[in-house]
């Protein structure tokens, strides 16, 4: 009887122990987790807070990809002023500047295939944003009015026009394969600024995107689809991008975009051998028709081009007196910074089609 009243108060004993070494690790659990939580809360405070700090003292790492610093010159143009319509059952195929209309959400019923860093090798093989199929097998699921093809920016660094243009002319094949009843617009490659010019290791300079605009001009001459002069849209006066309207000097704010929306579809074209003659740099073509260029300049007189004022005016086109004061106006030419147009170019107008 006595063993078993010590055998009992060894039981109690452990029983007490165990329930005390329970408690301390409770307790150490409890104190771990409100230290985990607090670290974590003093991680997060500390990194707003500098994020705060370098958004406030202008650094550039906290610079969005696309630029949205307004214009200086007045208030930021409204999207109202963007006519849509044109724009409308089309395509934007390509690099950064499809992909930035996209980010903006400017053309809401337009269809974007674009990636950033595209060029027209891998837009074979890579995806655009939020799909699985490669950016020109894309073109195989819809039809559509219009395609834009924005390609050159990342093609700039081998400053060869010539392998650009053979590559360019490729992918221009394959899109009238997809999209026969298509209008196809090649897109121009826009400026930068005189600071990124100069400082450019990559071929990012304003002659070698001169050099690429003529190949670009060139091909839409010789595959006879429009030409979308976007450098002009945003050049200023001595060509360059203007100071103050693009966060690197490179990517386009949202102004930039509607302007340069609005350019495009009041003054694209099919290029004509006068465009080309006019050009200060020639790049070579491949096709066997470049030698009868006087020959085609002067049919493309006869015929004059189109342009999307009087795609939207046919009946007036038909009427030869007042065809004939249109080939007479001149082709605006819009300058960022300004509300005011000057005429450089003659415009040249167009037959229904």
């Amino acid at each position: 009887m006595a063993m078993s009243q010590r055998m009992w108060r060894r039981e109690q004993e452990r029983k007490r122990r165990e329930r005390e070494r329970r408690a301390r690790r409770r307790r150490n659990c409890t104190i771990v987790v409100i230290l985990i939580a607090v670290a974590a809360g003093a991680a997060v405070c500390l990194r707003y807070c500098s994020a705060g700090t370098q958004q406030g003292s202008g650094s550039e790492a906290t610079q969005p990809a696309v630029s949205a610093v307004p214009i200086p010159s007045g208030t930021p143009v409204p999207v109202s002023e963007l006519d849509t319509s044109f724009y409308e059952d089309s395509v934007f195929v390509g690099n950064s500047l499809a992909d930035g209309i996209s980010l903006y959400g400017l053309l809401p019923q337009t269809d974007f295939y674009a990636r950033v860093g595209i060029d027209l090798d891998n837009a074979y093989t890579t995806a655009s944003v939020n799909s699985s199929t490669s950016i020109v097998d894309q073109l195989k699921s819809s039809k559509f009015d219009k395609v834009f093809l924005c390609f050159g920016e990342s093609e700039l660094a081998s400053e060869d026009p010539q392998e650009f243009y053979d590559k360019y002319s490729e992918m221009v094949s394959k899109v009238k394969e997809y999209q026969q009843s298509a209008r196809i617009y090649l897109v121009a490659i826009p400026p930068v600024t005189e600071e990124v010019s100069d400082a450019s290791s990559n071929g990012m300079t304003i002659d070698n995107i001169k050099e690429y605009n003529d190949a670009i001009k060139e091909l839409a001459f010789d595959e006879d689809i429009y030409f979308a002069d976007a450098y002009e849209a945003l050049a200023d006066r001595d060509g360059f991008l203007s100071d103050g309207i693009s966060a690197d000097g490179i990517n386009l704010n949202r102004d930039c975009y509607i302007e340069m929306l609005n350019y495009i579809a009041d003054n694209s074209y099919i290029p004509d051998s006068d465009d080309l003659n006019a050009d200060s740099t020639e790049i070579p073509s491949n096709s066997e028709n470049s030698s009868d260029d006087s020959d085609r300049g002067s049919e493309e007189t006869s015929s004059p081009r189109p342009t999307r004022n009087n795609e939207d005016s046919n009946s007036e086109d038909s009427e030869g007196s007042e065809g004939s004061s249109d080939r007479s106006s001149p082709k605006p030419t819009v300058n960022v910074l300004k509300d005011t147009a000057t005429s450089e170019k003659p415009q040249r107008t167009e037959e229904s089609e």
